[in-house]
C-alpha cells in the first residue's frame, strides 16, 4: 500500500509537514539539521541526510512502507 494525495499542492504540504517534523526532532535529539532561509522544503539530499542523523540517534524513521 502506498501513500497518494489528490493534488500536487496537498503533496508538497505533507511534505513540508513531514520535513519540519524531522527538523523538530533533530533539534530534540541534537542532531544536525539544515537551518535559515529557504531550509523548506528540504532537498532529497537534505532529508535523507537528517533521516540517517535520527536513526543514528535512535530514531525508527522508515518510510520504505509508504
Amino acid at each position: 500500500m502506498g501513500y497518494e494525495q489528490l493534488t500536487r499542492e496537498g503533496w508538497e504540504a505533507d511534505l513540508v509537514s513531514y520535513d519540519r517534523l524531522l527538523v523538530h526532532a533533530a533539534t530534540m535529539l541534537d542532531v544536525p539539521s539544515p537551518d535559515g532561509p529557504g531550509a523548506e522544503p528540504l532537498t532529497a539530499a537534505q532529508r535523507e541526510r537528517l533521516e540517517g542523523g535520527l536513526a543514528g540517534a535512535g530514531m525508527d524513521v522508515r518510510t520504505d512502507d509508504l
